[in-house]
């Protein structure tokens, strides 16, 4: 096995981009896959020969008072061959494992560390395909086979008995004087290999059933998971996060915003120099995603706890001193327009961005000049949100800068792409069909479940395999609910969306946050 997924891997060179699966604790492309069915397939042969060589022996001869048995005559050859199948069958065995253990050494050393560590995964993923699929469904295959092959009405014709290997001995025997009438039928044992068929045809109903559902659910979480959202992430992190982790000081960060952030954007040129137009100055720059709203901007100060913090808290700032708390005002004159703005007492002041390129950069170079960061500032955040229309895809991009008490600003970003728009082209209604079918074998298993526990009672939850079916059927229960507050959320956000679409495009921030943690928890 380890030999074949070696010659295999090492003919698979591609490096396309695959679609990757994702089962929770292993994640696995369509070549692994590929890899993995070559795998078997040139192991079988080999394993099936194996196999025979170790059957391959001479019948014993059975002996008895009343009957003897004889083996069949046979030519020398054939009694040759099954007096050495099996010495020759373990000398197989261990050529084979050796000069399969010496290629695959060969192989790792010339694949190096990377490579062969790749490569395990997909040997296991054969060899767990092998041991459980492949063998189990051999089995299961040919048992059913071979029950409707034998139960065919010109198959089931009494065997016949050869009389050279049967031989009576019935010299000593007398005929019975009395006639004793036949046996009465066995009706317990009836009844047992009645309900033996019962229970049979339910393990195979419950293990059709399992199948399907566990398929379909396969399905779905791979089908919810958009394979191009990685691509959208690494764009916008290229473009809007340039140079971002190099800030370590405010007159960095407003530098940073002035020269990175500001004209990625708010682009006013194509690449060959052309003018924009204003609907098309929304995308941001090198991208293929365009601002849904105005940037917001929000800064968490420090909680004052004396008179003192007044004397330095910044030329904007202005500590209010109250009966049960103080807190931070913060007053600029030409910012009373700006969108958001708010000069209430807080410890939490959010600021959105300008929608043009000139009204944002006076608007942060006023910020530096009323000391909108000071030493006061526990941290700030710039939080984007972006639509790419040719992915359906949304993104939150969140930039937050903790002020420590060591001197430096610490930066970090996060870029959290989804999808909000459900069941639109003929594909999504495929996939809700998907959902459909699978919310109906919920229930069926549901049901199924129901009565064995009304027919069981408490002694149902003394099997451990029942505990957990019921585990899981909670837990799909909840999968199913939060897949529910998933879509209902999603359908609210798009209509708070819709409402900010002007003339001029998207005029007011819509916060996208509560729409991505549901997503990301159904995922």
């Amino acid at each position: 096995m380890m030999l074949a997924s070696a010659m295999w891997y090492k003919a698979e060179n591609t490096t396309a981009a695959t679609r990757v699966y994702n089962l929770g604790i292993v994640r696995f492309t369509v070549q692994e896959l590929y890899i993995s069915l070559m795998s078997i397939l040139t192991v079988l042969p080999v394993n099936l020969m194996i196999v025979q060589l170790f059957r391959m022996k001479a019948a014993l001869s059975v002996s008895t008072p009343e009957m003897t048995v004889n083996t069949s005559k046979q030519g020398r050859l054939w009694k040759y061959v099954h007096c050495w199948a099996k010495p020759v069958a373990w000398l197989t065995v261990f050529l084979v494992s050796v000069s399969c253990s010496f290629f695959v050494i060969l192989y790792s050393l010339g694949w190096g560390q990377e490579k062969s560590e790749a490569w395990m995964k997909a040997f296991i993923l054969s060899f767990l395909g092998s041991s459980c699929v492949v063998d189990t469904l051999q089995i299961f295959v040919l048992a059913v086979v071979l029950a409707a092959i034998c139960g065919l009405p010109f198959l089931t014709k009494p065997p016949a008995v050869r009389k050279e290997d049967l031989q009576l001995n019935l010299w000593n025997t007398t005929a019975p004087k009395i006639a004793y009438p036949p046996a009465i039928a066995d009706r317990q044992s009836a009844r047992k290999k009645k309900e033996l068929r019962k229970k049979t045809g339910s393990v195979l109903w419950e293990f059709l059933l399992l199948f399907i559902f566990v398929v379909v659910l396969f399905y779905i979480a791979q089908k919810d998971k958009d394979q191009l959202a990685f691509h959208e992430t690494q764009s916008l992190s290229i473009n809007i996060l340039n140079e971002y982790h190099e800030i370590r000081t405010p007159d960095q960060f407003y530098t940073w915003v002035e020269e990175v952030l500001l004209p990625t954007l708010y682009p006013s040129d194509w690449y060959n120099g052309r003018k924009m137009k204003v609907l098309d100055r929304q995308f941001a720059q090198n991208t293929k995603s365009f601002r849904l709203g105005p940037p917001r901007l929000t800064q968490i100060r420090q909680r004052p706890g004396s008179m003192d913090w007044g004397s330095d808290a910044g030329l904007g700032w202005n500590l209010f001193i109250g009966n049960l708390t103080n807190c931070w005002q913060f007053q600029a004159p030409s910012l009373l327009n700006q969108p958001n703005y708010t000069s209430d007492c807080a410890n939490r002041h959010s600021l959105d961005f300008p929608l043009s390129y000139d009204k944002a950069l006076s608007f942060f170079r006023e910020l530096r000049d009323f000391e909108f960061f000071h030493k006061y500032t526990k941290s700030f955040s710039i939080d984007i949100n972006f639509y790419n229309p040719s992915l359906k895809l949304f993104s939150i991009v969140s930039m937050v800068v903790e002020n420590f008490a060591i001197g430096n600003l610490m930066p970090t970003a996060t870029i959290t792409s989804f999808r909000l728009f459900q069941y639109e082209s003929d594909a999504d209604y495929v996939d809700m069909f998907m959902h459909i079918v699978f919310v109906l074998l919920f229930l069926v298993i549901i049901v199924k479940e129901f009565k064995a526990v009304r027919n069981m009672g408490w002694k149902y939850f003394t099997s451990w395999w029942n505990v957990l079916s019921c585990l899981s059927l909670i837990g799909t229960a909840t999968m199913i609910a939060v897949f529910g507050k998933r879509y209902a959320v999603a359908s609210d956000t798009l209509a708070i969306i819709k409402k900010t679409n002007g003339e001029l495009g998207f005029d007011r921030f819509v916060s996208l946050a509560t729409a991505a943690y549901w997503d990301a928890c159904f995922k």
